[in-house]
């Protein structure tokens, strides 16, 4: 087997369901939607296509994010301050 196989092999091997991916990304959306409407009016925003965005902490970086581009850590360390117990898939993932 090549090197090229192996690696897809390795993709397919870890990949999911497309219903298990789109499932996870609506919950990493809800999460954020959470965390959206918990922050400061000061510290989110809107893009103009209609993103949600919030500043990030300063130790994942800092400037916008959105559902899509917040690292899963910051997401689950925010849910935990925000609501007390970390989403169980949030934190699987």
């Amino acid at each position: 087997m090549n090197h090229q196989a192996q690696i897809q092999k390795q993709k397919t091997g870890n990949a999911t369901s497309k219903a298990g991916v789109e499932k996870r990304k609506n919950e990493r959306e809800a999460a954020f939607k959470k965390i959206w409407r918990g922050t400061h009016k000061d510290y989110r925003g809107c893009l103009p296509d209609g993103t949600l965005t919030v500043i990030s902490w300063a130790k994942y970086g800092g400037g916008l994010v959105t559902a899509a581009s917040i690292c899963d850590a910051e997401l689950a360390e925010r849910s935990v301050l925000r609501f007390g117990q970390l989403n169980h898939q949030i934190k699987q993932g």
